[in-house]
């Protein structure tokens, strides 16, 4: 993978959220281009002398060109590079819009700046190792693969990438949304391993700027007690013609399924518990055991027009 700094396309015509959230990701090493108009920053984009972008992130209501056009321009001309929205109004139905015309996440407003930054490294790091790992599968009719990893020795961007791998040349995937869909079994992974192994409180998490962060504190407690971190997060994908499935379980003590709610009554305001709603958005079936340790993802292959 490039260790060269990310380089950032961040559009927003609030000044406010510009400052806060480039200051964020320029505290954190990445080379942000920020503009305050939509149309000023996809000349850069388009400009062959201009740097090789990683990411854009672009809010959805602004005056002009909206963040649908945004996404709508960056992926006629770069449909690889991974594009993030925010928004005021994180509705249902923008949500499905936005997934669907290409957008590796969605964020509501006002942002949880720990939740942005942690996925843009993500998608910066998927976005390198996907593009390392496309060639030479071409032809392939049939594969399994297993893991099994211990909660402290698990690497996610890694194994999202093994996961993820396959996709665009098997046909399950196209260079615009593969992101999304590595997002969606990295936040399955975190899932197992957080909540499930670590058995981590959401409701704990904090600010990034806050003095103490009490999820992290325990985060941390938790990788250090054998208790937590010897427990087994075991992996296993199956590759067809037809549907790539993907089965994550993890030694936790499981949860009650009953209290899944259905993608429709979930409220996508939420800043915490965003993943399951992701997962929901992008996989075309998802299934819990009934102990409610292990989750079970399925894509099926698109025609062509679809």
């Amino acid at each position: 993978m490039s260790t060269l700094p990310p380089n950032v396309l961040l559009i927003d015509d609030d000044v406010a959220v510009l400052g806060m959230v480039g200051d964020a990701l320029t505290h954190f090493g990445m080379k942000v281009h920020a503009f305050s108009e939509g149309d000023r920053a996809l000349h850069l984009l388009e400009d062959p002398a201009s740097p090789l972008f990683d990411l854009v992130i672009s809010d959805i209501n602004m005056e002009g060109m909206d963040g649908f056009d945004v996404i709508n321009r960056v992926k006629a001309t770069r449909p690889s590079l991974p594009v993030v929205l925010m928004t005021g109004q994180a509705s249902l139905d923008y949500a499905i819009r936005a997934m669907r015309m290409g957008a590796s996440n969605l964020f509501q407003k006002p942002l949880t700046i720990r939740e942005l930054v942690n996925s843009v490294f993500h998608l910066v790091d998927l976005h390198r190792e996907i593009r390392l790992a496309e060639t030479g599968l071409r032809g392939m009719t049939e594969e399994r693969r297993c893991f099994r990893i211990h909660a402290g020795e698990l690497d996610i961007p890694s194994l999202v990438a093994h996961l993820t791998d396959r996709l665009v040349p098997m046909d399950f995937a196209t260079a615009s949304n593969v992101d999304v869909i590595g997002m969606a079994f990295h936040e399955a992974l975190v899932n197992a391993l957080e909540h499930g192994c670590l058995e981590l409180d959401s409701g704990t998490k904090g600010d990034i700027f806050a003095e103490t962060d009490a999820y992290a504190t325990q985060f941390q407690k938790r990788l250090a007690d054998p208790h937590y971190a010897g427990r087994l997060i075991e992996v296993e994908s199956v590759l067809t013609a037809e549907s790539f499935t993907v089965t994550i379980q993890d030694g936790g003590p499981g949860f009650d399924t009953s209290t899944v709610s259905t993608l429709s009554d979930m409220d996508l305001n939420k800043q915490c518990g965003r993943g399951l709603p992701l997962i929901l958005l992008v996989m075309d079936k998802v299934v819990h055991n009934e102990k409610g340790n292990a989750i079970t993802l399925v894509l099926n292959k698109k025609d062509a027009a679809s």
